[in-house]
């Protein structure tokens, strides 16, 4: 996990009530972004509405870069814990996999701000930053993988890159106005449809038969 004010302490190492303060900052931010665009929120308002100086909000997260990125893997993190609470459902991997997709989508289509959030994210410079997002998409991934979990792992690890990489092209191409989430959800089930038609082979390996890519 990356260190708190983006310097040399762990979270771990913080006293309770520095840790409770940097809580109720992540939380405030979160709410905001649930109510708003990253855009039009200031940082000042973050610290007037979790009731701390704005300098001392800075001495947590010394940028906005730095908050939203606590604030997305917070909110992913909200996301997966309430996949584990309810499991997954279908009697297949393909059936699995795509229930979790379509909560992820259903609460990205719900909240479009945070999906954007997150593509600032993936291109972000800000080290700690990264990190944060880096233990964002291990969390994804790891939730998607559970889907898959009786898949030989090395076929696992190919299915999983390949709906990660599906995924993000479809958001991508609804975040920018090209189709709507409708759309592209139903392209990504469609594909992952076509790209689970594998078969066992003899012996424990599994290998995927692509038959192509839909759309």
């Amino acid at each position: 996990m990356a260190n708190e004010q983006g310097q040399g302490s762990p979270l771990s190492a913080l006293p309770p009530s520095r840790v409770e303060r940097r809580n109720r900052i992540i939380r405030t931010a979160l709410e905001q972004l649930s109510e708003s665009d990253y855009d039009a929120i200031q940082m000042r308002d973050v610290a007037k509405a979790a009731d701390v100086a704005l300098a001392t909000l800075y001495r947590y997260f010394p940028s906005k870069e730095r908050l939203f990125a606590a604030v997305q893997l917070e909110w992913v993190e909200v996301l997966h814990r309430r996949v584990a609470q309810r499991g997954l459902r279908g009697n297949s991997n393909l059936e699995r996999l795509l229930d979790v997709l379509q909560r992820s989508i259903g609460s990205f289509k719900k909240n479009p701000q945070f999906y954007r959030v997150l593509l600032m994210l993936e291109s972000t410079k800000d080290p700690v930053a990264r990190e944060l997002y880096e233990v964002m998409a291990r969390a994804t991934a790891d939730t998607y993988r559970e889907a898959i979990g009786d898949v030989d792992p090395e076929t696992a690890a190919r299915l999983l890159q390949a709906t990660l990489d599906l995924l993000g092209a479809e958001m991508r191409a609804w975040a920018l106005g090209r189709r709507t989430i409708e759309d592209a959800a139903g392209r990504i089930e469609d594909s992952l449809r076509l790209l689970f038609t594998y078969q066992e082979t003899t012996g424990k390996s599994t290998h995927l038969r692509v038959a192509g890519h839909s759309g």
